[in-house]
């Protein structure tokens, strides 16, 4: 994929969102969203995150924005 991918600002928040659904179906936690932060967080090295599988998981959500069906919890 190539980095510089331009999004919308609605293919953006899309592809945040898949970010997080990957991410809560992977830790079903309580503290789940802390540690997603946690491993999210920003470096300067050239894994770009705390926990480098955190940024694969991310360019993966953006190729699949605007490619694949969104995923959505199931309703009553």
């Amino acid at each position: 994929m190539s980095d510089d991918r331009r999004l919308t600002v609605d293919e953006a928040y899309e592809a945040a969102y898949r970010f997080v659904w990957q991410y809560a179906e992977r830790e079903p936690t309580s503290d789940a969203l802390q540690l997603m932060l946690v491993s999210m967080e920003p470096t300067d090295d050239a894994y770009r995150t705390s926990d480098p599988a955190s940024w694969e998981d991310w360019l993966n959500c953006v190729a699949d924005t605007g490619r694949t069906t969104l995923p959505r919890f199931p309703r009553a």
